[in-house]
């Protein structure tokens, strides 16, 4: 059961990359041409929630509860909490709201 919930959240991820930053031409990291962060998803049920955010054009994952990303390179970025469809980010103090649905310029 468990593996079917992970295969149906990846799918849902390549799908919402697909929508966002155009399909995936070759394996790899999602390259966005913006300099702007971009929500891609929230999954996850209850307290236990995810985000996959662009930052600078790299993929990154924030678990609620985790205030650092547990994938990506950045480390600027904190996570404050998911609340669909948002989450907020701090850099250096300076908040940041992401939200699902926002466009690549």
């Amino acid at each position: 059961m468990e593996e079917l919930l992970q295969l149906d959240t990846q799918a849902a991820l390549l799908a919402a990359r697909k929508k966002i930053v155009g399909p995936m031409l070759a394996p790899g990291p999602v390259i966005a041409h913006s300099t702007e962060n971009v929500l891609l998803a929230i999954y996850g049920v209850g307290r236990s929630l995810s985000a996959e955010v662009l930052i600078d054009a790299e993929p990154h994952v924030f678990k609620n509860k985790h205030t650092q990303a547990i994938s990506g390179r950045s480390t600027s970025y904190t996570l404050d909490r998911i609340t669909p469809p948002c989450i907020y980010l701090k850099k250096h103090e300076n908040p940041e709201t992401l939200c699902l649905g926002q466009i690549l310029p």
